[in-house]
């Protein structure tokens, strides 16, 4: 990952940064290499990070100039990485496709309807064996109490529409996330609070993590 993480002038630019999720560094031998699917992955830090490690990404997001920043930064290294300019909840997936499927903070700007089928679109698109990470902001996250405070209106539950940015936030239960994957192997299940220091002030958010096994189907 030295290629990826040396910083220069240019790096800088990634308002992210390069770094990885560090649940992807830890687990990434344990994943079978494939095909992997971002969704929702940005300027493509963790994209890069599983293009170094033997898959073939293809990254999903809606904002152009960030994915005009990844393209950029593929070429130059040469990672096998394909740019999907779209909303997440249109994306056309294919069944049986993906060795991993990636979502990292991008659920959430959903309601939680489109979420429900998003989920099953994804776990009809892993194939056996495969893996999905999510991390997704709990009700327990401080903005989740701002809302309720503010007197927001749920639209679906747990979900608000946010006037002043134009935008849905869904918030997740531990419950929900189970519930979803209750056919899955479990990796990895957590909920803490973690620090944010890339962008704005310092703050904190409190997040569910989930690392999942799609287990071969008995025929």
């Amino acid at each position: 990952m030295e290629m990826i993480r040396k910083k220069t002038k240019k790096n800088k630019n990634f308002y992210w940064g390069l770094k990885p999720n560090p649940i992807l560094e830890s687990f990434i031998s344990s994943i079978p290499k494939g095909k992997a699917l971002d969704l929702g992955g940005g300027e493509g830090k963790n994209s890069f990070f599983l293009a170094q490690n033997g898959f073939e990404v293809e990254i999903v997001d809606k904002n152009q100039r960030s994915l005009e920043k990844c393209r950029s930064f593929a070429d130059e290294h040469k990672l096998p990485i394909k740019t999907v300019l779209s909303d997440i909840g249109n994306f056309n997936f294919t069944d049986d496709y993906y060795s991993l499927i990636i979502s990292i903070v991008a659920l959430d700007f959903l309601k939680k309807s489109e979420i429900e089928i998003l989920i099953e679109r994804i776990k009809k698109s892993l194939v056996d064996n495969g893996f999905v990470f999510l991390m997704v902001f709990s009700t327990e996250d401080p903005l989740y109490q701002k809302i309720i405070e503010a007197g927001l209106k749920e639209i679906e539950e747990n979900t608000f529409y946010l006037p002043k940015f134009g935008i849905f936030r869904h918030f997740f239960t531990r419950d929900e996330i189970q519930e979803k994957f209750k056919d899955f192997k479990i990796v990895l299940f957590e909920q803490k609070q973690i620090s944010d220091t890339g962008h704005n002030k310092p703050h904190y958010h409190n997040v569910i993590r989930l690392l999942a096994k799609k287990e071969k189907t008995a025929e």
